[in-house]
């Protein structure tokens, strides 16, 4: 493992960029490539100076690994090039490449990309006024400390690191509680906390007490279409009856598909802002839901709708794969 001083500077500045993300250390120090301690040395030191420290050295930075560079020099040589790790890692940079974290993404099918790919295509020529039409909800869970992967730092000496001030705390079963929402380009519709599994009959009981209010305060009279996820208990005869009944038009969804539900950012939001909250105890943490889940702006919600077309277009784009959102 390569020690602080002879670290690039892009390394350096990859470990804070993956620390501010959220990334615990340990993560952090597999990523790049590197001990902890090198990792909370550099973190350290960006809180006090408030940038980078660069290196003492001169020449460009590493582009990759030096575990890559090995790798593709042992490919190239056995396709009759004889090359040096400095040469793999100039070409690579020539051709675009850099060293990334790989992205998280629900796992696609052939059939899941068709799906998405048919249902974007459809509904490429809708306009933002269109999507202002659609009422989005989803559930979600949300957890006691959830937000806080980031490392720790603290100041102690070496026989004090197990001392109680210096320990960052974990859970190993941490208090949740599972929420169901909806939002248009109008703002936030009602919430609530579900204490049970959810069955036909509960998300029914949910549909009645919760997604009517929201549909009657933000559009009135007014034509909607109503979004959800095929949930085995969202797509229950009974459910559906009762969206006929209340003459709810209900779109079809493709599966696997939390990029094209702008709901999944406001989650992320919610999570944010509720950690924020530092909530200690289940009935804190309702508290601090209820209380973010108001404080959402209605703009913020309109900026989310305002990316529908430029979903569908990255979907298309994919070919139905994974989109950046």
């Amino acid at each position: 493992m390569a020690p602080t001083r002879e670290m690039s500077l892009e390394t350096k500045e990859r470990i804070v960029k993956l620390l501010e993300e959220g990334n615990s250390s340990r993560i952090v120090a597999k990523d790049v490539g590197c001990s902890q301690s090198a990792v909370s040395k550099i973190w350290t030191k960006y809180k006090q100076h408030g940038m980078v420290v660069k290196a003492k050295r001169t020449g460009r930075p590493r582009k990759t690994s030096k575990r890559q560079d090995k790798q593709l020099k042992h490919k190239w040589e056995e396709a009759g090039a004889n090359v040096c790790d400095r040469t793999v890692r100039n070409r690579l940079k020539e051709m675009g490449f850099q060293y990334r974290k790989a992205k998280r993404k629900p796992s696609l099918t052939p059939k899941h990309k068709r799906t998405r790919l048919q249902w974007a295509k459809e509904r490429q020529s809708w306009t933002v006024d269109d999507w202002m039409k659609v009422i989005f909800s989803d559930e979600s869970r949300i957890c006691i400390g959830q937000g806080d992967d980031a490392g720790t730092f603290v100041w102690c000496r070496s026989s004090e690191i197990y001392e109680e001030a210096c320990l960052k705390k974990t859970t190993k079963f941490p208090q949740s509680l599972m929420i169901w929402g909806c939002m248009s380009g109008k703002g936030t519709g009602e919430m609530t906390v579900v204490n049970s599994s959810i069955n036909a009959q509960v998300y029914i009981d949910i549909l009645d007490s919760f997604l009517i209010p929201s549909i009657e305060q933000m559009f009135g009279d007014d034509e909607i279409i109503f979004q959800d996820d095929n949930a085995s208990c969202h797509r229950a005869k009974t459910v559906k009856a009762f969206l006929g009944e209340r003459h709810i038009q209900s779109m079809s969804w493709p599966a696997n598909s939390p990029d094209l539900n702008p709901i999944e950012n406001l989650w992320w939001k919610l999570k944010k802002m509720v950690h924020k909250k530092a909530p200690t105890c289940k009935a804190d943490l309702a508290t601090a839901v209820k209380e973010s889940w108001h404080q959402i702006d209605a703009e913020y919600c309109l900026s989310l709708i305002k990316s529908m077309p430029q979903r569908l277009k990255a979907v298309i784009k994919a070919k139905g794969g994974a989109t950046k959102y």
